[in-house]
C-alpha cells in the first residue's frame, strides 16, 4: 500500500536546503573596520517561506592572524538597510550558527537579502587577516 498524504502527519518529512551565499575563501584584510566583503545576492520569495520550519546563518572562518578584531558575518536585508542576523568572530575561528530566523524570514518575503563580512573593531597589528572558507543560509523546510 503506498503512503499517501493523509497518512502522515503535517511537517513529518524535513528537507534541509543549504544556500551557499560565499563562493570562494576571501582572505579579509581585519586592521580597519568596515563591510570587507557582500556575497550571494537574493530575493526572499513566497515559495522560499512557503514551508519553512527553520532558518539559520552559519559561517566558518579559519583563524585570524591576530585576535584583537571583531568580525560579524551578517545576512543583511539590502531593501530596508537592516541586519538580520549575525555571528560574530571575536578573535577566533570555526563553525558558527545563529539562532533559529524563520519567523523573521517569512516577514521578508519580496525583500533583497546578501551575506556580508563586517569589521566592526579592527585589529591593531597592520596587515591582519581572516580567511572565511563559507557563508551559508540553513533552511529547513518541513513537507508532507
Amino acid at each position: 500500500m503506498p503512503i499517501e498524504k493523509q497518512h502522515i502527519a503535517n511537517n513529518e518529512i524535513e528537507i534541509e536546503i543549504p544556500i551557499h551565499l560565499l563562493a570562494n575563501n576571501p582572505s579579509i584584510a581585519i586592521d580597519s573596520t568596515g563591510v570587507k566583503a557582500t556575497v550571494g545576492d537574493f530575493k526572499v520569495s513566497e515559495e522560499m517561506v512557503k514551508h519553512l520550519k527553520k532558518a539559520y546563518l552559519a559561517a566558518y572562518a579559519e583563524a585570524p592572524s591576530a585576535t584583537d578584531a571583531v568580525v560579524d558575518v551578517e545576512l543583511y536585508n539590502v531593501t530596508d538597510g537592516d541586519v538580520v542576523t549575525k555571528v560574530t568572530y571575536s578573535g577566533d575561528s570555526g563553525y558558527k550558527e545563529s539562532a533559529d530566523i524563520a519567523s523573521t524570514l517569512k516577514t521578508l518575503v519580496g525583500k533583497i537579502l546578501t551575506g556580508r563580512i563586517n569589521v566592526t573593531t579592527a585589529s591593531a597589528t597592520s596587515g591582519a587577516t581572516q580567511v572565511f572558507r563559507s557563508i551559508i543560509l540553513r533552511l529547513v523546510l518541513g513537507v508532507a
